[in-house]
């Protein structure tokens, strides 16, 4: 018979070495662990530097993109028609949202639309900022679509005039988070107090109310439905708060019925289901060229009232004013940084046309031109005046 091999010892095998000479089988594992991250540095080192690169570059394009200002666009002055549908504003952002939302940009953000209301002594103009990558015919369309009767004129944009001795500008945001909402069922318009506080009361004096809104993104939108689920199961949304649950050994007490907690839910699912949601900055501006005493007083109450005009749509929160600095160069420029989500419903609340029959300062459409009937033009009624000249 063939001689048998001889029995394997402990050196035969890793944990056997491992365990005779623990040392030299550490130092030698980590030699070929550093040995292969040497050769694969060769080559991971610059893709990855490469890719970190062009992810700098990306956001330091956006970043530059979000600062600059749209320096071009239109104007769409809007003449009210006699009767104003109250349910035309939701038509008209439905139908602008379809338009903006197909104009994504890689590099400079989404186009937004602001909605101005000017008073001065000249009375109160009412208009619609388009930047210049919009059509400004599909929004007058669109106004024409949900308000019949009105009338719009499309010229060149221009700034709002913010010139004066004094000028006091701010933004109005919401007190609350996303999710809460605002008032929209309202008896009477709740642009009347706005527009009594716009009207000018001296010389030099004017205001303006600017609001501009683009569709909002799905990141937006997928939080504020976070917020609204992690207030209804009462799991915390934040990183630090999850990472801590997660480490619990016990569970977490059930919920107690809190009827404060299910009226918030209730709003909060209703602001969710209201799409399409926009982002929208609310700004304000007031100037004095007055050199009277007392002027900078007057214009701060004037800011005052202004402001407070817009507290008829508190309900689950409410606006702030806000005074930022830069906010004047960015009433004037119409950029849109960082705003905030609002529902379909809240947004026509808060931008649309006055619908009460006659606002002074405003200026109405008069009778629209009718075209000729068919048979005038192709000269039927010509050869029946000719018969009845006859009968004559």
């Amino acid at each position: 018979m063939p001689q048998s091999s001889a029995a394997s010892g402990p050196a035969d095998s890793p944990l056997g070495r491992y365990l005779l000479h623990p040392g030299q089988e550490t130092a030698a594992f980590f030699h070929h662990v550093l040995h292969a991250v040497a050769v694969l540095g060769h080559v991971a080192v610059p893709i990855a530097g490469g890719v970190g690169a062009l992810l700098v570059a990306w956001k330091v394009l956006q970043g530059f993109g979000r600062l600059r200002a749209p320096t071009s666009g239109h104007l769409v002055e809007v003449e009210l028609p006699p009767v104003v549908d109250p349910k035309g504003s939701a038509v008209f952002w439905r139908n602008v949202h379809s338009v903006l939302a197909g104009r994504r940009r890689l590099v400079s953000p989404p186009p937004h639309v602001a909605f101005e209301i000017e008073g001065s002594p000249a009375g109160v103009r009412l208009r619609f900022w388009v930047a210049a990558c919009v059509s400004a015919k599909a929004v007058a369309r669109a106004i024409g679509s949900a308000w019949p009767g009105a009338r719009c004129h499309v010229h060149d944009a221009t700034s709002p005039v913010m010139c004066g001795r004094f000028v006091l500008s701010g933004e109005l945001r919401l007190a609350g988070p996303s999710w809460r909402s605002l008032s929209t069922e309202h008896t009477s318009d709740p642009l009347r107090t706005v527009i009594g506080a716009l009207e000018a009361e001296r010389d030099g004096e004017h205001a303006v109310v600017q609001l501009l809104a683009r569709p909002a993104t799905s990141r937006q939108t997928r939080a504020v439905t976070r917020a609204v689920r992690s207030l209804h199961t009462g799991k915390p949304t934040a990183l630090v708060p999850r990472l801590l649950a997660a480490w619990r050994t016990t569970s977490p007490p059930p919920l107690r019925p809190d009827p404060f907690r299910a009226a918030s839910v209730r709003h909060g699912v209703d602001k969710v289901t209201d799409l399409p949601a926009f982002e929208v900055c609310v700004r304000y501006g007031v100037a004095s060229g007055s050199d009277a005493r007392g002027s900078r007083r007057r214009l701060s109450a004037r800011a005052s009232e202004l402001t407070a005009a817009f507290g008829v749509y508190a309900a689950d929160t409410h606006f702030v004013a806000r005074r930022r600095p830069g906010c004047r160069r960015a009433l004037e420029r119409r950029t849109l940084r960082r705003g905030q989500v609002v529902g379909l419903s809240e947004l026509a609340a808060l931008a649309h046309l006055p619908s009460d029959e006659m606002v002074p300062g405003l200026a109405y459409a008069g009778a629209a031109a009718v075209a000729p009937p068919p048979g005038l033009a192709s000269g039927a009624w010509d050869e029946t005046s000719e018969d009845d000249d006859d009968w004559l």
